[in-house]
């Protein structure tokens, strides 16, 4: 079987050139390639593990911004080591978060006091983790979401996972 490799996410944006300055500017991204692609323009960008493009697109309707959306639904995720050192480093350079590890808290208490109450219902967890490994403490995910051009919504995930998962890329 071909092994098959992550290696792009490709989006409409309404503006190509700001799409690329939030990438450069706040993540370190690389711009590899840009010009125009049928005709609008577009940038591709470069972070370790994916190649971003964005292509111009002139009706595009953006999805709710900061206030109006909460579900997050539509996202990019990027793992970090440091969730609290990335919303500093990010928060520097001009990132708005609207979503902290704080305001999950908080959502959790309002939802169901404690554990994501009727917001987050898992019905399968895969072998070998479980929810007694999870409730002990050896698998945890803490979330982070900041908004760019056209509320493009830009997830950072801490995960802590025990060595016989391993399921997210490092």
């Amino acid at each position: 079987m071909e092994n098959y490799l992550f290696i792009e996410v490709s989006m409409a944006c309404s503006d190509a050139e700001a799409m690329e300055k939030f990438w450069v500017d706040l993540f370190g991204a690389k711009v590899i390639f840009r010009g125009l692609m049928a005709g609008q323009p577009f940038t591709r960008l470069t972070m370790p593990g994916v190649s971003l493009i964005f292509r111009q697109d002139p009706n595009l309707k953006p999805p709710p911004g900061p206030g109006q959306e909460w579900e997050y639904r539509n996202h990019l995720g990027l793992r970090v080591d440091d969730l609290d050192r990335a919303i500093a480093d990010l928060e520097s350079r001009g990132a708005q978060f609207v979503l902290t590890p704080a305001k999950v808290r908080e959502l959790q208490q309002k939802m169901g006091g404690g554990g994501m109450g009727k917001y987050l219902q898992t019905t399968y967890i895969a072998p070998p983790l479980s929810r007694e490994r999870i409730d002990a403490g050896e698998f945890k995910h803490d979330v982070a979401i900041l908004v760019g051009p056209d509320n493009l919504w830009v997830e950072l995930n801490q995960i802590k996972e025990p060595a016989d998962t391993q399921w997210y890329p490092k």
